[in-house]
């Protein structure tokens, strides 16, 4: 399912990620200032990326959408949702914008925006959302922040970047929908800001993003 998101001034499409977008990915995947914050450790090839595709195109757990802004001919990066079969209405998202003259510009906000929505109200039916920044990515971490994710942890020396260990937050975030089965005693107090900004990313969302 195709997303267009209008978000402050910028208009972002969330398409589907085909075959022939692959060349765009080795170009960008080989480059370490990209993988800073990521789990990649080399330059991938243009087999080892259509193995990839092909896994992620079959597989039932998991959804892909290519990030591609007005003003660009190519994609910029990739969102995903990871873990749809949990028994527990959760699921993983993961995101990377490898071109960085798109950093900074909104459209990670825009991208997260749509699978909010995705996820909380259209076909996969999430409770929670989970996701996992590193510590020294602060752009990523306040931006999922913003949006009512709860940072209910920090795990240590959980990367090895540019010759140091660094720690990784972990996030959760409660969809609004579902607070009173999430917590049927009523929201703790440590949760109410994050659910209240979550609440108000969801009106934003249902506001600026559109299926197509």
């Amino acid at each position: 399912m195709n997303m267009k998101v209008k978000h402050k001034g910028q208009v972002v499409i969330l398409r589907r990620f085909c075959k022939d977008d692959l060349p765009e990915v080795v170009e960008h995947f080989g480059s370490m200032k990209v993988h800073m914050y990521t789990m990649g450790t080399f330059a991938q090839t243009i087999e080892n990326e259509i193995e990839w595709y092909d896994k992620n195109r079959n597989d039932p757990d998991s959804c892909l959408w290519g990030i591609q802004p007005e003003g660009s001919e190519k994609l910029i990066g990739v969102v995903g949702l990871h873990g749809l079969r949990s028994m527990t209405n959760t699921c993983v998202l993961g995101i990377i914008i490898w071109d960085e003259k798109w950093w900074n510009r909104g459209i990670a906000t825009a991208a997260h925006l749509a699978v909010l929505l995705y996820a909380a109200k259209y076909k996969i039916n999430r409770m929670t959302i989970r996701c996992t920044v590193r510590v020294d990515n602060v752009p990523s971490w306040r931006i999922v922040e913003k949006l009512g994710y709860y940072n209910w942890g920090e795990e240590p020396v959980d990367d090895f970047v540019d010759g140091k260990w660094i720690n990784s937050y972990q996030f959760t975030w409660f969809s609004p929908i579902y607070i009173s089965v999430l917590f049927p005693a009523g929201v703790p107090e440590k949760y109410f800001e994050s659910v209240e900004r979550g609440r108000l990313a969801l009106e934003l969302a249902t506001k600026e993003v559109e299926f197509f």
